[in-house]
């Protein structure tokens, strides 16, 4: 294991996301449509981990690769990104992770293909989690509950903090319990689709303010809408950017997860602040093809600080809540 002292390490797979631009329509069954640019990148985990590296952080990788010329189209981009491979690993198969994407009107479409997964995914991840050096550990998405506890406790007792995304699939309601996974998480960081669904709520507001009784900082990207946070009683909500066109919105959520975690475990910004590192890396995501292409340098996101002034006011808060910086 490397003696390397990691800001973050990300435990997640690569895919590799092949995606359709300039469509004028979705396809139908039965009809052939033409796009009018393709482009291939790394997506999944590699978007989060090559913002983060773009912004300065150290940041260790423990995703799996195969034999296959997808994992090594990947690897190589993550390379060329300065990513620390040293807790990465290659399989002596092929190991296969592919999406399509086809975006249209802010929104987009995927098919994806994946290979079996290994079936040491989870020993391997526990392994890095009680051996390597980090502060932080970040998950790319919900996982099985009994698989994934050993590893968060391994987190907890090394003193780390923890962040985990979701996954939008249909399943998600019942995929764990919940209540009793998130109360091992510092950080959960679903999209507002995904709080309805885990929660079973109708909106926004209901989700996140039974999520913070759940967890102890939950942060909602709600899109064009901006991001939510809610913690220790206080709620913040801070307003998205306009970067410009929206290009492709594939990966938005892994380039503002980045920014968040960045401001929040590097720099130790207060929670509010946070969001607006967030928001701004997620914005410029969209005006690129691909998650990670248009995602900022550390000076590129403070030009946008500069612009965008102080973030949001508190919405509500409790009395006796305390500063938002206070976890961790």
């Amino acid at each position: 294991m490397t003696a390397t002292s990691y800001d973050i390490v990300l435990l997640g797979d690569y895919f590799y996301d092949l995606i359709y631009t300039g469509l004028a329509e979705f396809p139908s069954l039965g009809r052939e449509i033409f796009s009018t640019a393709m482009t291939s990148t790394g997506g999944a985990m590699f978007i989060t981990a090559a913002a983060l590296r773009r912004l300065g952080a150290n940041v260790g990788w423990a995703g799996t690769f195969g034999s296959d010329e997808y994992s090594r189209f990947v690897w190589e981009l993550a390379a060329k990104e300065d990513i620390d491979l040293h807790l990465a690993r290659t399989l002596g198969r092929p190991y296969r992770q592919i999406t399509t994407s086809m975006p249209l009107h802010g929104e987009r479409a995927f098919v994806t293909y994946s290979d079996p997964e290994p079936k040491d995914r989870y020993d391997y991840w526990l392994e890095i989690a009680e051996s390597a050096s980090y502060r932080h550990l970040h998950l790319g998405g919900v996982m099985p509950l009994q698989l994934i506890m050993p590893i968060l406790s391994a987190a907890q007792t090394r003193g780390a903090t923890t962040s985990m995304d979701c996954h939008d699939v249909p399943e998600l309601v019942s995929a764990c319990d919940w209540k009793r996974l998130l109360a091992v998480v510092t950080v959960f960081m679903p999209n507002a689709r995904e709080a309805l669904m885990v929660t079973r709520r109708d909106d926004v507001q209901s989700a996140l303010r039974l999520l913070m009784d759940w967890v102890s900082v939950v942060v909602i990207k709600d899109s064009a809408n901006g991001a939510w946070i809610g913690h220790d009683g206080k709620i913040f909500h801070i307003h998205s950017i306009d970067a410009g066109r929206v290009i492709d919105t594939t990966g938005a959520g892994d380039c503002f997860n980045a920014g968040f975690l960045y401001a929040w475990v590097v720099e130790r910004q207060p929670l509010e602040v946070c969001g607006l590192f967030g928001n701004i890396c997620g914005g410029l995501s969209v005006t690129g093809v691909g998650g990670a292409t248009n995602a900022p340098t550390r000076s590129e996101l403070q030009a946008w600080l500069d612009r965008a002034g102080k973030p949001d006011q508190v919405i509500s808060s409790s009395p006796n809540s305390t500063p938002s910086r206070s976890v961790g």
